[in-house]
């Protein structure tokens, strides 16, 4: 229906399942979250000139500054703070959990609603009422290593883990932060106790929001399974060196312990099928080395 792209961005969430577990363990899963925006309106004409806001938004304009200033400091001069603080930083965000770092990537605000917007009315309601309930999400998994209902099971379980973590984080980092205040006294270095204080409420904050953005959508019957089996590649290798391994719907004995189903090289299959970018790439990898570490 053309309102639904005019009127929100449309969605696909595909799961990629990292680990095999026996119940009631939880299996750890990588899930690639992509939104595509609608159409942008052209600005109006007199903004284009008058307005000193960035066109792109306050809050994206600043987290391009801060991008773009991070990576300065990673080309800083050999031996400087600058550089040290980065080299330290990189390593800490290799042990961030890479759930949180999918998520956070979801811009909510262009992803397709969980109900029909409030402030619509009259006509421009009824056609929305009308692509809302054609709305579909689809979740793609591979089918060798789930079912449809796993798949939206093991969302749910997914969901019902982070929010209250990234709720907690952010709360916790937001109460902090100003205990970091005697830190501005400290001349030409800058607060940066306060500043990873409010990064990581920040970065939580945003995880939670699309995490219960999600849930809404599957709450409501949005959020549809559908069998690809172009994911099956990822994990075709590691069956065929794992043969005595029993399929995934076999019961196991529930003190087993969880094993790896995907490697580093399995996963560039997901890469290319799914034509991801280097720092979704990248954070695929992260999650691969992390459940690793995980079940180890």
């Amino acid at each position: 229906m053309a309102s639904l792209r005019k009127t929100w961005g449309t969605m696909r969430i595909v799961a990629l399942p990292l680990t095999r577990a026996p119940p009631p363990q939880r299996i750890i899963t990588y899930y690639s979250f992509k939104v595509v925006p609608p159409p942008a309106p052209p600005p109006p004409k007199e903004s284009q000139s008058s307005s000193w806001l960035p066109k792109e938004g306050v809050v994206k304009w600043a987290a391009y500054k801060v991008d773009s200033t991070w990576s300065g400091w990673g080309k800083a001069e050999t031996g400087s703070w600058r550089l040290r603080v980065f080299e330290f930083g990189e390593r800490f965000l290799d042990k961030l959990d890479f759930e949180e770092g999918a998520l956070k990537r979801i811009d909510v605000k262009q992803a397709p609603p969980t109900n029909v917007p409030a402030d619509l009315t009259g006509a421009e309601r009824e056609e929305a009422e009308a692509a809302w309930a054609k709305l579909e999400v689809p979740l793609f998994y591979p089918p060798s290593v789930l079912s449809g209902p796993s798949a939206l099971s093991e969302l749910r379980a997914f969901l019902q883990k982070r929010i209250p973590q990234h709720n907690k984080g952010f709360w916790t980092y937001l109460l902090i932060s100003p205990l970091t205040a005697p830190f501005m006294i400290i001349p030409i270095i800058p607060n940066l106790p306060f500043f990873f204080c409010a990064w990581r409420a920040w970065s939580h904050y945003q995880a939670l929001r699309a995490a219960r953005h999600i849930n809404g959508l599957l709450e409501n019957g949005k959020i549809v399974p559908a069998a690809d089996t172009t994911l099956d590649a990822v994990y075709a290798d590691v069956a065929a060196d794992s043969k005595e391994a029993p399929p995934a719907d076999v019961e196991k004995d529930s003190t087993s312990k969880p094993t790896m189903i995907v490697t580093r090289d399995s996963l560039g299959h997901a890469m290319r099928a799914l034509e991801m970018k280097p720092d979704e790439a990248k954070d695929v990898l992260r999650a691969c080395e992390q459940a690793a570490n995980r079940i180890r």
